[in-house]
């Protein structure tokens, strides 16, 4: 039997497990990435990626790359059966995190895009047609058991394994764990189409129609997804034939100009695995949950996972970190999965009522909710609170609360040059120190400085408007990083790989907290 060595070992080349074979691949971390497919999939799948997914692309070297593929800064609008708005959902201007809250794409274009670069990683090796079998583990590693391209046994020791193998996924199967959580009641047909003549006048839109609740959205290139709820008793082959999905959109598009070059019934779900680890072998992306998709938040959960565990496993594999912040992942990332989840629930139950009555008293809460400019935004805020607030209070983190353990602001700042940058591009690929205010390295003391500098931190430092009292590395000349900071005096950030603030300090607690963090690395 063939045998192959390797740090980690990826089961599943859909977003998630490319995504992690980059972030992997970026530390010089040995990686085998296994799917049983010839190539990437094909199907109709996701159609939004948010700015918190595309600076982890950014993070790759992957974006500029990609960028001619997106369609930025999408706002939704979800409409009644009488074609009235019920509320909106985006705001095209924000960019929290360096890029447009929500963003169309096609996601078998990137996920071509992300298997094709990774011949940017010389230690990643992505392996189409094998097959995994089985695995074992031990304290010293996992064996996993393939099946190769041309039928053979393979043998792979690996120090950790990732499922990244999707809703059906293999290896949680293989580990006995089950999920939990519920089933959309009705499936929903899924059409992708080239429809460009639609592209001036219509970008997201939720039909809450009792009628047929659907949903379509532009992309780039002139091409468009449709989706529509099976309605009882309809058939999914009948619903499939083009006539038929014709028939359903021709009071949204002229059909004549529509050509429909994907489709697929898909039935929805709303679960989550009862644990994401066991030992050595890790869940990511839908092994680990599966979201409905009316907050386009599946694939962006996914990104999230395994820009989290990333920085762990290297960390680990490279000796500079215990294998104790592994404890970490799933600690930090279920609870916000599953807060997404509820989200999707929640606007599923706006978007899906076919009972007339139902429709007519939620159409009618919203009219008297759009009276109130202030009810509304609150209602808004409410809703979307789990994408737009992001933060840990538990896991790697120093003292929870103001900064630490939020996801770190990413605004465009200014360079002693002049030139408009994004924050991370300063940042590095590892840890960073972020001085707002003040120079890390006159902040903390040598013994405090010199451990993480051993783990090539970066070290930054940002000024406010008008602040002349130092000599900074980059300007927040909008006030945006300060406003962020809801604080102008000077502070302290310990940035993680994954962009989260491990740590926030005064000059004055900054060795101590610092000290702290470097503790729970072990």
């Amino acid at each position: 039997m063939k045998t192959l060595n390797t740090s980690v070992v990826i089961c599943g080349a859909g977003p998630a497990g490319l995504v992690l074979a980059h972030l992997l691949g970026m530390e010089d971390i040995d990686v085998i990435l296994i799917e049983k497919l010839a190539s990437t999939m094909e199907e109709p799948r996701a159609i939004a990626i948010d700015g918190e997914s595309l600076r982890t692309l950014q993070k790759t070297g992957l974006y500029e790359g990609f960028e001619a593929e997106l369609l930025t800064g999408i706002r939704a609008d979800y409409i009644n059966g009488e074609g009235e708005t019920l509320f909106h959902a985006g705001n095209p201007e924000a960019r929290p995190y360096g890029f447009a809250t929500v963003n169309a794409f096609d996601q078998p274009t990137l996920d071509r895009y992300l298997a094709q670069n990774l011949d940017r990683r010389p230690s990643v090796q992505l392996r189409f047609n094998h097959i995994l079998d089985s695995f074992e583990q031990d304290a010293d590693g996992v064996r996993v058991r393939c099946t190769d391209a041309d039928g053979e046994p393979l043998l792979i020791h690996a120090q950790f394994l990732v499922g990244c193998d999707g809703g059906r996924s293999t290896v949680r199967s293989l580990l006995g764990i089950s999920m939990s959580g519920e089933s959309n009641p009705q499936p929903w047909l899924v059409i992708d189409t080239r429809d460009a003549h639609l592209d001036g006048e219509l970008d997201c839109r939720f039909y809450c129609d009792p009628k047929r609740p659907g949903m379509t959205i532009r992309k780039r290139h002139g091409e468009r997804r449709w989706e529509w709820m099976l309605m009882p008793g309809e058939e999914r082959e009948f619903l499939l034939q083009d006539e038929n999905i014709r028939d359903i959109i021709a009071p949204h598009t002229d059909v004549d100009k529509v050509d429909i070059y994907r489709k697929r019934v898909y039935d929805f779900h709303a679960i989550i695995a009862e644990r994401w680890r066991e030992g050595r072998v890790f869940l990511a992306g839908d092994a680990a949950h599966m979201t409905p998709p009316f907050a386009g938040q599946g694939l962006n959960s996914g990104f999230r996972d395994v820009t989290n565990l990333s920085w762990k496993l290297a960390a680990v594999v490279t000796g500079q970190a215990s294998e104790n912040i592994l404890d970490s992942y799933e600690l930090e990332r279920k609870e916000h999965a599953w807060a997404l989840i509820e989200t999707a629930l929640q606007l599923g139950q706006q978007i899906q009522p076919i009972d007339s009555q139902q429709a007519a008293e939620r159409d009618a809460f919203f009219a008297e909710l759009n009276k109130d400019p202030a009810a509304v935004k609150a209602m808004e805020d409410e809703m979307f609170n789990a994408i737009l607030d992001r933060s840990v209070d538990k896991g790697l983190v120093v003292n929870a609360g103001s900064a630490a353990g939020r996801l770190l602001l990413q605004p465009v700042l200014k360079t002693p040059d002049g030139d408009d940058v994004l924050l991370d591009d300063y940042l590095g690929n590892g840890f960073s120190i972020i001085g707002y205010g003040c120079e890390p390295k006159d902040v903390l003391s040598p013994d405090v400085l010199q451990p993480w500098l051993a783990l090539d931190t970066r070290l930054v430092s940002i000024s406010g408007a008008g602040d002349s009292s130092q000599d900074p590395m980059l300007t927040d000349d909008r006030g945006e990083f300060g406003g962020w900071l809801e604080s102008e005096t000077p502070c302290l950030l310990l940035v993680r790989p994954d962009r989260f603030c491990m740590a926030a300090a005064t000059p004055t607690t900054a060795d101590q907290q610092l000290r702290q963090a470097l503790q729970l690395l072990g």
